[in-house]
């Protein structure tokens, strides 16, 4: 545990150093809150709403509003009342509690720990859900033999917070696991009404009107690591949706003998990572929610590292995302390989430190 600990703090003290770097991705969430507050839409463009707060940082916006689910929005309000950067801080400070905490919680590995930390580094300055979503898993995984509703209701709070974990409800009915697969669609469509009743009547409709926008503006970009990306290099009009749903069939098919085994969330992690149309960097500290062997620790840890190089100016950015997509996207296919191949057996959920 004070192995974690350490490399926790590390971790926070390089993200704090490095924070003035990041186009903080949380102030989209922010900016939504704000607009509640002000009783106005949430999904007013982020550029207006910051202009009256955060003027400095207003035109990193464009024209683009928040592209994360209103639940997103819901969990930014208790912050938004605050000045600008202080709801940043908080949301850091919730984040990073929230890797240790599913560190010590699944008891992952210290080497795994310092793996991931490049890419936890980089969630914490942008501000993004995915420490959140790597808490609620990991909780998922303890609970699943214990309270399975339990364990589902927390995928459903994922699929709510940042719709790519919806592939992990698709693997409890591919597994039989119906009541927990019922419990994450109730949770998923409590939320929906609650943002609904909270946020006002059409904000989901309002916010999936924008989301082919913000897919089709980011899905060809160098730093997306999703399989969706390489397909339209080839094949440049395929729509990111059918592509994303022949990569998702594609991946999970041979998957389903496992699935059926009950090991349905470690391996499904991979092809939710691989078939998002957009899968960000930063995403693969979740990785750490299954064992990952000495090559694919090395690996990450050259490719997090290589990335935040990039990041500070060290290193130039030219025909450098190469270096650093191809071994991320080599340890999710051989981790969805060894899950996919017969002999695959049911794995523990964490090396033991």
């Amino acid at each position: 545990m004070r192995t974690r600990l350490l490399i926790g703090a590390l971790m926070l003290v390089a993200a704090l150093v490095l924070l003035p770097q990041f186009l903080p991705d949380y102030a989209q969430d922010y900016a939504a809150a704000r607009a509640w507050w002000q009783g106005r839409d949430t999904n007013t463009r982020t550029a207006v709403i910051l202009a009256e707060c955060c003027a400095e940082i207003a035109p990193l916006y464009g024209g683009m509003q928040t592209a994360h689910p209103p639940f997103a929005t819901l969990l930014a309000l208790p912050f938004a009342w605050l000045p600008w950067p202080y709801p940043r801080w908080i949301w850091l400070a919730i984040s990073w509690a929230s890797i240790v905490g599913a560190w010590q919680l699944g008891k992952v590995s210290t080497a795994t720990c310092a793996a991931t930390a490049p890419f936890w580094i980089i969630a914490l300055g942008l501000g993004t859900h995915e420490p959140l979503l790597f808490l609620l898993l990991m909780l998922a995984l303890r609970y699943d033999k214990l309270r399975p509703d339990v364990a589902g209701a927390l995928v459903g709070l994922c699929a709510a917070i940042k719709v790519y974990p919806i592939v992990l409800i698709g693997g409890l009915v591919i597994a039989r696991r119906f009541r927990p697969a019922l419990a994450a669609l109730a949770v998923g469509m409590a939320a929906l009404v609650i943002c609904e009743l909270m946020l006002g009547f059409g904000v989901t409709i309002g916010w999936l009107r924008f989301v082919p926008t913000n897919t089709n503006f980011y899905v060809d970009q160098i730093d997306n690591g999703s399989l969706v990306r390489l397909i339209r290099a080839v094949l440049p009009t395929v729509s990111p949706s059918i592509a994303t749903l022949v990569i998702l069939v594609l991946l999970t098919l041979p998957l389903i003998p496992r699935l059926r085994q009950g090991d349905w969330l470690r391996p499904l992690v991979t092809v939710m990572l691989l078939s998002s149309p957009l899968s960000w960097r930063h995403y693969m500290g979740l990785a750490a929610l299954d064992t990952l062997g000495v090559l694919e620790q090395i690996a990450l840890a050259t490719a997090g590292s290589l990335a935040l190089l990039i990041g500070m100016g060290v290193v130039p950015p030219d025909n450098m995302a190469p270096l650093v997509q191809s071994p991320l996207l080599l340890v999710l296919i051989w981790r969805w390989y060894r899950a996919a191949r017969p002999s695959s057996k049911g794995q523990p959920a964490q090396e033991a430190e």
